[in-house]
């Protein structure tokens, strides 16, 4: 029974350990959604006494229930609440409440190793496995999706634009699909499917996809032939060879290369650069915006806003950039040849987190090249200077991102602070200085 999670929620499991394992070395571990697949565990057998994967102990996971508080009252199935839901919900219940009391019951000793964790499923359990991954990354790195729903059911379609738009993950996969997918509640699973491959094979990840034509929901989840491919895959080079992305999305590695990595540091993080152009220094207070002139006299030039968070300058000196936390919008106004405010206009909506808690974004920055960074929930977005998110670089852990700032000697160190702690990360973009001579944007339009 699930307790601080999912409290008071009934699971039902089956343990597969194999001859191998002997309690005294730790062992791999997969996790099954929707209970054990037989077949799986039948041709994990045989690879893990070739040698082809490590000792590996299966456990099949069935869908949760909640027992009714009446009397002759039906029991609720939590599988759409644990499978659909996109976020960290459900992966931090089996890291962090189930997989430890499993270990605490059965005496088990697992490898502590992310990449000695495998997740598997199919439709909605495929498309939770890949959730798991996705946000617990630092615990599973081989995931098997067999037609995964990334539908609009409870937010699975927004994995696949995370997939695109975020720095590739140490995911390694292997998604089945059939041809004679069913249309479900919200969408085409073969639409999906193929839109799943796409983004993995854009994004940079390591993955195998096998289409299975005529074939139905699920196809090959309980076929030996097709499950020995899988999991030959997913394990291949498992004892030299640690999962890493192939590449970044062209996006990311316009900012970052693939080798550096946020460090944390014990420092504060540098004072941001203030919006100054040759009006004055533009600041905020609450719903207002203001301009402090050269002579010191400060006025208001807008007060169209809810929640203030902070303000940026363009390179090229005549937009301003606004971040209001109540909104989820980052916006932009021009400034006129007096230092009054004109033409508010939404420059970008940012991308939310599955349990948004604030949809604005806490700070902003701007490069050399005039794109916009957005500290927010879901890591750091960045903006090119016409007005699309094309890029989000999470914290390690997907820490919640609350200030941003270029540092360093060359001014091409991004400073993020969550919290309490501040890390680091050498930027391949400097930062925008406020004595910089005035720039035009290399993002004005479309073609950049």
């Amino acid at each position: 029974m699930g307790k601080k999670l999912k409290p008071d929620t009934v699971f039902s499991y089956k343990a597969y350990i194999p001859a191998e394992y002997d309690g005294t070395v730790p062992a791999a571990l997969l996790i099954c959604q929707d209970g054990l697949n037989i077949t799986q565990v039948k041709v994990e057998d045989q690879l893990i006494a070739e040698g082809a994967m490590p000792v590996c102990i299966a456990i099949g996971l069935m869908p949760g229930s909640l027992k009714a508080t009446r009397e002759g009252a039906e029991d609720r199935y939590m599988r759409a609440e644990e499978y659909d839901q996109t976020g960290r919900g459900y992966p931090d219940f089996l890291v962090e409440e189930f997989i430890p009391w499993l270990c605490e019951r059965e005496h088990l000793l697992i490898s502590n190793s992310a990449d000695m964790h495998m997740i598997s499923g199919g439709s909605s359990g495929a498309s939770c496995a890949w959730n798991a991954a996705w946000y617990r990354n630092d615990y599973f790195h081989r995931v098997f999706l067999s037609s995964p729903s990334f539908i609009a059911f409870r937010g699975g379609e927004e994995l696949l634009v995370l997939v695109r738009k975020a720095e590739t993950r140490s995911i390694r996969a292997y998604l089945t699909l059939g041809t004679n997918e069913p249309n479900q509640y919200a969408g085409s699973s073969y639409c999906v499917g193929l839109a799943a491959e796409s983004a993995l094979k854009y994004a940079g990840y390591e993955f195998a996809f096998k289409l299975f034509e005529g074939g139905g929901h699920c196809c090959g989840l309980n076929d030996p032939v097709v499950q020995e491919d899988v999991l030959r895959y997913l394990w291949k080079d498992w004892q030299s060879s640690p999962i890493r992305p192939i590449h970044l999305p062209d996006r990311i590695s316009r900012m970052v290369d693939m080798d550096s990595v946020w460090e944390e540091v014990y420092v504060q993080i540098p004072e941001k650069c203030r919006a100054k152009t040759e009006q004055g220094i533009y600041s905020f207070n609450r719903n207002t915006i203001l301009l402090t002139t050269p002579e010191g006299k400060t006025r208001v030039v807008a007060d169209d806003f809810e929640e203030i968070t902070s303000v940026a300058v363009s390179t090229d000196r005549w937009r301003l950039y606004i971040a209001d936390k109540r909104r989820r919008y980052i916006f932009a106004m021009s400034i006129c040849p007096d230092g009054s405010l004109k033409d508010k206009y939404i420059l970008a909506p940012i991308h939310l987190s599955a349990d948004c808690r604030q949809i604005g974004a806490t700070d902003l920055c701007v490069d050399i090249q005039d794109r916009i960074y957005a500290a927010t929930e879901l890591g750091i977005q960045g903006i090119i200077s016409f007005g699309i998110v094309d890029s989000i670089i999470p914290l390690p852990r997907d820490l919640p991102v609350q200030r941003i700032a270029f540092g360093g000697p060359m001014h091409d160190i991004l400073y993020a602070m969550s919290a309490e702690r501040v890390f680091q990360r050498k930027w391949k973009i400097c930062g925008c200085l406020e004595e910089d001579v005035p720039t035009n944007p290399t993002t004005p339009g479309y073609n950049d």
